[in-house]
């Protein structure tokens, strides 16, 4: 460094072809991007796209927002499975219903917590035509929740 400091220096700009050695600024932007890219989508998202293809409502939302997506509705097309307003929207395939009802009821998260607590964690998710009365009978027809219940009545 004490040699350094007595000394006289001089920047000068050389072009690119000048320039020997490669610096930040004469990298060339489009050789540094990522040419693929991989997306992980969940099983049951598959399972919610080809339930469309049994149901009827499905296949009409399916034909209009393929016109216009988002509609006036609120109901729009991403990736193949209907939203609406930002939830993902259910057909009229019961056992698919059952299976999501029970992942947020059941799970650790879930807790067996009771009808509104798991109607409140499917329906921030997730919207179909008689959405609460689903949620209603497969709580009222969960074992551990019935025990919970019975288990403060005696207390």
């Amino acid at each position: 460094m004490s040699k350094l400091v007595g000394m006289q220096f001089k920047f000068q700009y050389k072009r690119g072809a000048d320039n020997g050695a490669a610096d930040a600024l004469s990298r060339v932007g489009h050789l540094l991007t990522a040419n693929t890219m991989s997306i992980c989508r969940p099983k049951w998202m598959q399972e919610v796209a080809n339930s469309y293809e049994t149901d009827s409502e499905a296949q009409q939302l399916l034909t209009r927002l393929a016109v216009i997506s988002p509609d006036e509705e609120g109901y729009a097309l991403h990736q193949g499975v209907i939203r609406v307003n930002g939830r993902i929207w259910i057909g009229a395939n019961t056992a698919l219903q059952t299976k999501l009802i029970s992942a947020l009821h059941n799970s650790a998260v879930g807790g067996h917590s009771g009808i509104m607590n798991t109607f409140q964690r499917v329906k921030k998710l997730f919207a179909w035509t008689g959405l609460k009365a689903a949620v209603e009978d497969f709580v009222r027809q969960c074992q551990l929740t019935i025990r919970k219940r019975m288990v403060r009545q005696s207390e």
